[in-house]
């Protein structure tokens, strides 16, 4: 039992370490017109846009995924309050499964997140703010704020929690410059 403790202790100094600080950069504005030679440069959603209006599946691509494996085309979903995209690693054991989810919550903010147990950490992404919080036994939760009352959130299942909540914190580096800045 005792070494079930620990496991999560781990996993919960490890996630405090790495996202208690803050992400270095300075937070800009989208562009609103086209970079130099006709192409924009401006993410999937614009600045100040309303949470409804977010497409999840549009914040994450198969190609983002390339570093942890090959990934299923992602599967839309609606499920417990939230629009989803549900992504699938090709895995050719359990050990090596991964399932994440990049969720938009219209009407719950990043205050709203609840403590699984293992404790939550709050903290920024490229100066959003943001809290993570592990979910036994082998899942991982990074929730990016949209507003007061609007969040994105990561969900990251693979069989090591550690590597759960580290995949969700790199993968809120891809998502977060996409969402709308409030």
């Amino acid at each position: 039992m005792k070494k079930l403790v620990l496991v999560p202790l781990a996993a919960a100094a490890l996630v405090l370490v790495a996202c208690s600080t803050e992400k270095p950069g300075t937070p800009s504005a989208v562009p609103s017109s086209p970079a130099p030679g006709g192409s924009s440069t401006a993410p999937t959603t614009s600045g100040g846009a309303d949470p409804a209006s977010i497409d999840p599946c549009a914040l994450l691509g198969v190609a983002d995924l390339a570093s942890y494996g090959t990934f299923k085309a992602p599967v839309p979903q609606d499920d417990a309050g939230a629009r989803g995209c549900e992504f699938t690693k090709e895995a050719a054991t359990a050990a090596d499964a991964v399932t994440l989810g990049v969720d938009i919550r219209d009407k719950q903010g990043v205050d709203s997140v609840a403590d699984s147990g293992n404790g939550k950490t709050t903290g920024k992404v490229n100066g959003r703010k943001a809290v993570l919080v592990p979910k036994p036994p082998s899942g991982c939760l990074m929730a990016l704020e949209l507003g007061a009352s609007a969040r994105a959130d990561i969900v990251v299942v693979a069989s090591d929690p550690e590597k759960a909540c580290g995949m969700a914190e790199k993968i809120a580096d891809i998502v977060e410059p996409k969402l709308p800045k409030g």
